[in-house]
């Protein structure tokens, strides 16, 4: 009797042992791997309507691209809000609630229809961050307004005709780009500006007043109507970034060489034909371009600005090599569309140098000096009139990127072999058979070749 009672009760736990091994994984779940919600903050949500019902907690409210057409006045109830995004809606206009936000720090309201700006702004005490890039702006306040603690400021992509009557004593960075601006802005209290983007306007002169600014780093003014490089530039001390690509410029005040911690100079595209006696100056200056200067007299003075590292004059209506081998710190030299049908000898004596394009230019050969650059890594000869590749390039053993698409290239030497160090190697739109392509490949199973 004992033993039927045994079985029957193995029986009943044996049926019921499914059942409880699909309650255990239903009602007891394992705590450690429930999905954590994230932080409030980084909730995203689609309308204000949203966030008005959590609105203690949210700090920051990204509605971009929304349709919104105007604020509500429940604003105020993000008391809370650190960060506003309402760009690329269809605002023109903000209601006076927006400046109970105290703790307000970034707004962003680009790419919307702003046509004025809104003075109202001024009545946000801890405003950082402003960006009304991309609206329709065409005028500013009539009266002076401050901003007293504004930081960055983006009115890129507008209408503006002047720059003035705003005060901001924190300013670091101003962006007036892509404007309609004549004259150079009036900026009050410039003293903590470190960058000012002034391209594509339609300045002729920069402003005397520049020589206020006394932090300023990095000055963008490509694209204006600007001749001449003047000595308020020269007073920017601490300036190390300049672009004046694309202008009218041919005359270069000498005391620009003063500027010492100048890292990069872009000159592209105007008529310089003379640079500043760089003796003792240009002591940082690593990085200068000249693409496309369309002087009749090629300015050698720069081959004696010993600290370059990186040099474009592609594309200059006369190019002159004299001295070009005083630059002994060159890492990089760009020739491209420079009309060479040879290349001087003198380019080869830079032994530092690791990348070399002379690509669109007419050369048909190579100076054997060239083997000389012992330190090219980078070398491009891309649409020129090569038939074979030159034999001295078999001697740059440290070359890892070798470009020769559209020549006249129609047999590879096995000496390519002798490039123990190359990745890639392109020969598109050449006149190799198909037999040559196969043998190519073969030769070189461990590169990257590209037909």
């Amino acid at each position: 009797m004992k033993l039927k009672s045994v079985v029957f009760f193995l029986m009943i736990f044996a049926l019921s042992a499914p059942l409880i091994s699909q309650v255990s994984k239903t009602d007891f779940p394992d705590t450690t791997k429930q999905r954590r919600l994230p932080p409030l903050q980084q909730q995203r949500f689609n309308s204000f309507e949203e966030a008005f019902e959590q609105a203690e907690q949210v700090k920051n409210l990204v509605l971009v691209g929304k349709n919104i057409k105007e604020i509500p006045t429940e604003i105020e109830k993000l008391q809370n809000l650190e960060i506003l995004d309402l760009s690329r809606n269809q605002l023109n206009s903000l209601p006076k609630e927006i400046t109970r936000l105290s703790k307000l720090r970034v707004l962003k309201l680009s790419k919307n229809n702003f046509d004025k700006f809104p003075e109202i702004l001024k009545d946000l005490p801890n405003l950082e961050n402003l960006d009304l890039s991309e609206n329709n702006l065409s005028s500013l306040p009539e009266k002076p307004i401050t901003l007293p603690k504004l930081k960055n400021l983006d009115l890129s992509k507008n209408k503006l005709t002047h720059f003035k009557n705003i005060n901001l004593p924190e300013l670091e960075n101003l962006d007036l780009s892509q404007n309609q601006l004549e004259k150079f802005p009036e900026i009050q209290n410039p003293s903590k500006l470190h960058t000012l983007n002034l391209s594509n306007n339609k300045i002729s002169k920069l402003g005397q007043s520049l020589t206020n600014f006394t932090q300023l780093r990095r000055l963008m003014i490509a694209n204006n109507l600007i001749d001449t490089l003047g000595k308020e530039i020269a007073s920017l001390e601490l300036l190390n970034f300049l672009k004046a690509n694309n202008n009218k410029i041919s005359y270069i005040h000498p005391n620009l060489a003063n500027l010492k911690a100048l890292v990069t100079l872009d000159l592209s595209g105007n008529l310089i034909s003379a640079f500043p006696n760089v003796n003792g100056g240009f002591k940082a200056l690593a990085n200068l371009s000249l693409i496309g200067n369309q002087s009749e007299k090629f300015p050698v003075e720069i081959f004696n600005i010993q600290t370059l590292k990186v040099l474009n004059i592609s594309n200059c209506k006369s190019v002159n090599f004299k001295g070009i081998s005083n630059l002994t710190n060159l890492e990089t030299l760009k020739l491209v569309g420079c009309n060479l049908t040879e290349l001087p000898a003198e380019v080869c004596n830079l032994s530092n140098l690791k990348q070399l394009d002379l690509s669109n230019n007419q050369l048909k050969t190579l100076p054997k000096e060239i083997a000389n650059l012992k330190s090219l890594t980078y070398l491009n000869l891309n649409n020129n009139q090569f038939e074979q590749l030159p034999s001295e390039i078999y001697n740059l053993g440290n070359l890892t990127y070798l470009s020769a698409n559209n020549n006249q290239i129609t047999t590879i030497s096995d000496d390519i072999r002798r490039l123990v160090n190359l990745k890639q190697l392109q020969l598109r739109r050449n006149k190799f058979s198909d037999e040559e392509l196969d043998r190519i490949k073969k030769l070189l199973p461990n590169v990257a070749v590209m037909f």
